[in-house]
């Protein structure tokens, strides 16, 4: 009941990015299925890696490298997080987790420093980036049209 409760509201308030649900309860179910939202993951160590390994499209140079290099610098706030992103980097068994603030302002200070590029991040990020449905957002699972209209079918039962 709670998922129906939840459906409910939502088909009354309407799809944060498509507006309000079709009344057509197959159209309003193929709505909110619609793989249209965006959800960041945590990145596994490998996947790291193997990003970090890959050449800046920028510079050209191997993103590890500008890191690392970046250890060195003079202005001691761009050395420590360097050297925290080379050992997130490095550290088997870790996850890079964009949806943390902390994490966001890593790379974020990495960009700022001159040390990885705008496109370096954005590549960073749309390894985080998957696509979900406003369901999946919601956790109600997979809606079908009957559930549209049990859903709607409570706003005339409080009648």
């Amino acid at each position: 009941m709670a998922n129906l409760q939840t459906l409910h509201d939502e088909l009354l308030i309407g799809h944060p990015d498509s507006g309000q649900y079709p009344a057509d309860a197959q159209l309003a179910a193929d709505q909110i299925n619609a793989l249209n939202r965006v959800r960041l993951i945590p990145i596994t160590s490998g996947n790291l890696l193997a990003w970090s390994g890959a050449k800046s499209s920028d510079t050209d140079r191997p993103r590890i490298i500008k890191i690392e290099e970046g250890q060195q610098s003079p202005v001691e706030d761009i050395a420590a997080i360097c050297k925290v992103a080379s050992e997130t980097i490095r550290r088997d068994g870790t996850e890079l987790d964009l949806s943390r603030a902390d994490r966001v302002a890593m790379v974020d200070g990495l960009v700022a420093g001159g040390i990885l590029s705008d496109a370096d991040r954005a590549s960073l990020y749309a390894l985080a980036t998957q696509m979900i449905s406003r369901a999946e957002e919601l956790a109600i699972g997979t809606v079908r049209a009957g559930t549209v209209e049990m859903a709607r079918a409570l706003s005339e039962d409080a009648v």
